[in-house]
């Protein structure tokens, strides 16, 4: 059974960027781990009013892949922008060594990133969708004499 990305999405204006870190594997012969941190203010506010909501929402989000971490530097993150994040919240149980009890890390994971507006005001480029496929031309009819027979022309 194939397991689909969880579709949470969250919008939120971009704080800060970390840039990429570097963690070692365990594992010699596997590379390093590579990942960048994303700090994103989602506090809701009321769209007609402009009311903040008092209760601040600032979540810490964490980029891995070479491939999600390839499309957000082309996406050029600025402080200001507004964002769009896909992402998954991940839990990973382990052993507490100080106290021998079972605790939970949870990390939230990013799977994909969207700019909806960029901090000086302008909207984000939207996608370009892949150029259609162009027919074959179809072949030229022979040219014709005037009694509409075809000729037998060399070119």
């Amino acid at each position: 059974m194939a397991v689909e990305k969880p579709n949470l999405v969250i919008y939120g204006r971009v704080i800060a960027l970390s840039p990429v870190t570097e963690i070692p594997s365990r594992e010699a012969n596997k590379p390093a781990m590579k990942k960048r941190e994303l700090y994103v203010d989602c506090t809701r506010y009321d769209s007609i009013t402009g009311i903040r909501d008092e209760r601040e929402n600032k979540p810490l989000f964490e980029i891995g892949g070479d491939k999600l971490l390839e499309k957000v530097a082309a996406l050029n993150l600025q402080k200001g922008d507004v964002i769009a994040i896909k992402f998954a919240i991940q839990g990973t149980p382990y052993k507490d060594q100080q106290t021998g009890k079972t605790k939970v890390f949870t990390a939230i994971r990013v799977w994909d990133v969207e700019v909806v507006r960029k901090a000086d005001g302008t909207a984000a480029p939207a996608p370009q969708p892949a150029p259609a496929p162009q027919p074959e031309p179809a072949p030229s009819p022979a040219p014709q004499n005037a009694s509409g027979k075809a000729e037998d022309l060399p070119f």
